[in-house]
Formats: structure tokens, C-alpha cells, sequence
């Protein structure tokens, strides 16, 4: 999904759960997740409460099983009691792809009971009830009731019906779709969140969306605005604050320093947060001076990173928030536990042994259009040539050609927190397409593998931790500081909290904004 649909998806899909930093959060207004059973026989149970979709029709076992169905990805590959075939529902699949079967449903508590062949970490956020099992069935099958065309859905997937299935997965790809000129159906629009789609358009900016509040939503979060509008932004957006806009989320730059500044001064509200990625130094390990453990840490003992954030930074140093962990983000108690267990402030904090072996150059990589990546790395070279290293340009022209090239030791870059098992073995495990480093490590791909088993959150967040001191152990990284999103709200609305994080930080929390009191 695109940023702009994950926004418009915050406020009009309702779930079980969803991640909000570190910690998932439960809505048991829409209904309650349970797992029993142990490694071998694992269960999941999604157990819905009385939700609607915003034409009236009530969520249920259907709308569950066709969640299932493509969160699965079950019938992409024939399994054994299953017909010929292969069904594809498109997307990404998530822990729920370690299906034993076809889950058994209780149409009386409006619940499905998924059979694991191992425990997921994932379980409670994992089936994501995102479009309405009639209104599939309606589009697939040509079913004009809408019960009806529900309960044909979920028979076939009951019963493997291919032909059905078939259908169904091409419904569940196109029938939702919204074209470019913004015209889409009133069953594409429906809704299970706070909001509802009122209307789309389109003009040579981009599309606007308007929302309005769902009648139908029985969560406890209710709308304060009757209309929200979301609107492309612009280059000017600052300047109209109070008058085409009320609010506006901007990348902090030496541009908008000023009028960020005199903004705040007169009352506007502002707000830091961070949108879920790190700058981050890494080293590459399987070539030049860094193929020595003694040597990587040596080198990352003598980053002054607070110095070099604060180079890269310049007036909007205090946006840039300091991180020390790689694997949470700041504020969680997964974080705090990581920073109190990695053993990364005792292992990089300053040193003599910082100083580098006699020689030593270090060719540094960064994106030289960013101006926070060139000053912070004209920083980190002055920092680390009064410990004896020198260092040379590897600076590239954008962000996806930092690590083109075998020049480089180091590289500057902006990388995302990691979020699930998959991402943590993309970006530092062995075999991980985006590892950088040139270094496997066959405990934390141990880990990896543990923590895509682990279902009690509490052991999840340990193993997590355990993989974040394999990083540490390996000296190949340390963080700099979070990329910053500043937020700037118009007198008139009040309790703008921006969230920190990729997914919708700003519109998720619409819900909580007010009128100001006068």
C-alpha cells in the first residue's frame, strides 16, 4: 500500500490490534484474539465483538475466513486434501501463513479458530479484516443479496472451492480499486474505522480525500471533526496554515527552519516525532581495514554521535531524536530494556581504544543530496581524524546508490526500524538481501528463526533484545539519531499528537483532535 493509503486506512479499517511503536494495541470493541495450545498444537482464536460495516452489514465469520483466506496465501500452493490449483490473493502473507488448515469456524460467537503447525509472533495483529466478504461475493459471483453473497464466500473457502476461489481472489484484488481520476464505487468504499470515504478528487496536484464519521462504528475512539480532508502536500503548505489547511507534516529542513520557528512563536502548534527510521552508521566487514573485530570497534568507539547528528542537524539539532538501539524504536519498554541489556553504551562509549591502527583510511558513503548526511558525515570526519583515522569520500548522488561501488568502508544511511521476523533477516540476517555489512551470524539468524516462533510478547521482546546484542558483539553499527517529521497544527485545533513510526503518523490519531476552546 502506498503512505497515502496506509493514511486513509488508519481511519477506516478497524482490527483486532495494531503496532503502535513497540507495543500492539488491542481493540476489544472490536473483538478479542486469543492463542491456547502449546509448540505443537498451537490455536488462534479471533473472536469477534458486534462490529459493522458502514452500510450496515455486520462483520462476521465470513469477513474472517476471506481475512484469513489472503493473509494465509493458504491456497497459493495445493496441500494435501486440497483441489488442483493455485489461488493468489496478492500481498504480503503474514504469521498466519503457518496454517496447519482451514480454520473451524462457531457462526454462533462470530468467531474462527486458526490451527498452527508452530506459534507466531504476529498472531494478534496478523488477521486483517480489510475488505467485506458481501461485497466480494457481490463483485466475484454475481450474488445481489449481500447475506447471501457472504455465505457463499465463506463455503467456498470451507469447502477449497477453486472455480469459487478463483473469483474471489481476483474480487479481493480489483474490486476495490479507485481509479487515477478518483472514481471509485460506493461498495469500494466501505468502511469498519472512526471515518468513512465521503468523496474523491482528483486535479494536477494529486487526489483529496474527504472523510466523514462512520455511523456505523462501535469502537470507543468517536469523531470530534465531521469532515476531514486529506489533501496532497505542497511546497507552500507552511504558508497556508489557518487557510487551506490546519494542520501540516513537513521534513525538517534549513528552508523551513525559520518559519517553523516564527509559526510556533505566534501560538501554532508544533510537534516532533519520527516516521520509523534511524540514520545509522555501518561498517562493511569483508573487505579493508574493517575485516578486524578489533578495528570496527575501535572505529565506532571514536563516533561522537551526538556531534555528528548535531552536524548533520544544524538548527533543528533538538528534532533529531537520539537513539542507541537498532531493533525498537525510542520510548518502548522493549527500548528501554535493550539499552539496559545490549551492553552497547559500555562497549561504545568513549574509549582510548578508540585510536586507529597506524594507516588506517576509512572511505565513507552517504547520500551527498542529502544535507544532513553531508554535514554529518564533514563531523564524524573531524571527530575520527584527532583519533588517527583518515577519512576519504565515498559520497554517492542519491540514497539508493550508497551502497553501489566496493570503495566504501563506511556507509551513512537512513535505514527503517525492522518490524517483523522477515525484516530483521532482510536487513542483518546472513542471507539478507539488505545486509550491508558483509557479515553473517549464525546465532542471530538463530534468534530470527526463534523469534518468528515466539508468540508470548514478553519472551518475543527478549529474543529481540538477544539479536540486538548479536549487533553489538559484531561491531558493525551504531545508531546516530531518528528521522524527524515536524508537525505544525493552526491555533484553531487542539491535542495534534502526532505518531511516531510509518504508518499514518500523522492522520492515526484524527480521532483525538478538538476544536480549541475559546
Amino acid at each position: 500500500m502506498t503512505d497515502g493509503n496506509l493514511d486513509i486506512a488508519s481511519l477506516t479499517r478497524a482490527g483486532f490490534g495494531r503496532t503502535v511503536n513497540d507495543t500492539v494495541e488491542l481493540d476489544e470493541t472490536f473483538g478479542k484474539v486469543t492463542m491456547e495450545g502449546d509448540d505443537k498444537q498451537a490455536r488462534v482464536r479471533y473472536d469477534l465483538a458486534k462490529p459493522s460495516w458502514s452500510d450496515g452489514v455486520p462483520i462476521d465469520t465470513a469477513d474472517l475466513m476471506l481475512a484469513w483466506a489472503a493473509s494465509s496465501g493458504y491456497f497459493r500452493t495445493p496441500k494435501e486434501g486440497s483441489p488442483d490449483g493455485k489461488v493468489d490473493f496478492g500481498g504480503v502473507t503474514t504469521g498466519l501463513a503457518k496454517s496447519a488448515y482451514i480454520p473451524e469456524i462457531d457462526e454462533g460467537a462470530r468467531a474462527i479458530e486458526v490451527p498452527l503447525v508452530v506459534p507466531v509472533v504476529d498472531w494478534r495483529t496478523a488477521l486483517d479484516v480489510a475488505v467485506p466478504a458481501h461485497v466480494v461475493g457481490q463483485k466475484a459471483l454475481k450474488i445481489e443479496d449481500p447475506i447471501e453473497a457472504k455465505e457463499v464466500v465463506e463455503t467456498a473457502i470451507e469447502e477449497s472451492d477453486t472455480a469459487k476461489l478463483t473469483k474471489i481472489a481476483e474480487a479481493w484484488t480489483s474490486a476495490f480499486a479507485v481509479a487515477e481520476d478518483g472514481k471509485a464505487s460506493e461498495e469500494a468504499l466501505l468502511s469498519s474505522g472512526p471515518y468513512r470515504v465521503a468523496k474523491i478528487t482528483t486535479d494536477e496536484v494529486g487526489q483529496e480525500v474527504d472523510l466523514e464519521p462512520n455511523p456505523e462504528y462501535a469502537g470507543e475512539a468517536k469523531p470530534t471533526y465531521e469532515q476531514v480532508r486529506l489533501t496532497p502536500s505542497s511546497a507552500d503548505a507552511l504558508e497556508n496554515i489557518g487557510d487551506k489547511v490546519d494542520v501540516v507534516q513537513v521534513t525538517p529542513t534549513k528552508g523551513n527552519r525559520k518559519q517553523v520557528r516564527d509559526l510556533e512563536r505566534r501560538d501554532y502548534g508544533v510537534a516532533n516525532a519520527n516516521d520509523g527510521t534511524m540514520w545509522a552508521l555501518i561498517l562493511r566487514t569483508d573487505r579493508g581495514v574493517f575485516k578486524r573485530k578489533d578495528a570496527r570497534t575501535a572505529y565506532l568507539r571514536a563516533v561522537p554521535r551526538g556531534d555528528v547528528s548535531e552536524g548533520g542537524a544544524g538548527e533543528w539539532a533538538e528534532a533529531y531524536e537520539a537513539t542507541d538501539i537498532v531493533l525498537f524504536p525510542p520510548g518502548g519498554e522493549g527500548y528501554q530494556i535493550a539499552t539496559e541489556d545490549s551492553g552497547f553504551s559500555t562497549k561504545f562509549g568513549a574509549s582510548e581504544d578508540a585510536k586507529a591502527p597506524r594507516g588506517a583510511s576509512v572511505c565513507v558513503s552517504y547520500d551527498k543530496s542529502s544535507a544532513y548526511a553531508k554535514g554529518a558525515v564533514d563531523a564524524l570526519a573531524n571527530a575520527a581524524d584527532d583519533e588517527g583515522w583518515t577519512t576519504t569520500d565515498c559520497g554517492a548522488p542519491s540514497a539508493d546508490k550508497v551502497l553501489a561501488g566496493n570503495r566504501w568502508n563506511a556507509v551513512l544511511a537512513r535505514i527503517p526500524i525492522p518490524q517483523t521476523p522477515d525484516e530483521i533477516a532482510e536487513q542483518w540476517g546472513s542471507k539478507g538481501g539488505e545486509n550491508a555489512t558483509g557479515l553473517g551470524n549464525r546465532e542471530r539468524d538463530r534468534l530470527i528463526d526463534e523469534l518468528a516462533r515466539t508468540a508470548d510478547p514478553y519472551a518475543a521482546r527478549d529474543v529481540r533484545v538477544k539479536i540486538e546484542k548479536t549487533l553489538v558483539k559484531d561491531s558493525i553499527i551504531v545508531p546516530i539519531a531518528m528521522n524527524p517529521t515536524v508537525t505544525v497544527a493552526d491555533k484553531s485545533v487542539d491535542n495534534v499528537r502526532p505518531r511516531s513510526g510509518p504508518v499514518a503518523p500523522l492522520v492515526s490519531t484524527v480521532v483525538e483532535w478538538s476544536p480549541t476552546k475559546k
